[in-house]
Order: C-alpha cells, then sequence, then structure tokens
C-alpha cells in the first residue's frame, strides 16, 4: 500500500511542478535570469569540486581517505 501511495503522491508533485513550468516558467525565467545563473552555477560547483578533491588528495583525513582517488 505504501509504494501505491508513494506513486501516487509522485504522480501528483510532478504534475503540479509540469503544470507551474508550464504557466510560470517564462516569468520565473524572466525574473530570475535562469540564462545568466546556469553558466555560474556550473562555474561555481566545478571550481567547489575541483577544491573538495584538491583538499581530499593533499590533506586527507584519515577515515576519509580513499588511495583510489
Amino acid at each position: 500500500m505504501i509504494w501505491v501511495i508513494q506513486a501516487v503522491l509522485f504522480g501528483i508533485g510532478i504534475g503540479v511542478a509540469m503544470l507551474t513550468a508550464y504557466l510560470a516558467g517564462p516569468l520565473l525565467a524572466t525574473a530570475f535570469a535562469i540564462h545568466e545563473l546556469i553558466p555560474t552555477a556550473i562555474v561555481f560547483f566545478a571550481v567547489a569540486a575541483g577544491l573538495g578533491w584538491i583538499g581530499n588528495r593533499f590533506w586527507p583525513e584519515e577515515w576519509l581517505y580513499n588511495p583510489l582517488l
């Protein structure tokens, strides 16, 4: 029964998200300048991931160290 409830809630969530994207998508894209945020977010997360990898590689914590990285 829990799977049925989860499937129904998932369907409702996807439906609401699709309806919201259809109705308010262009307005939100204009208000938040999404076309400018996407490249900024990609650069930010790439730099953060690179710094995290370097930090883990050169200054590992004993319990986090993975010699395969």
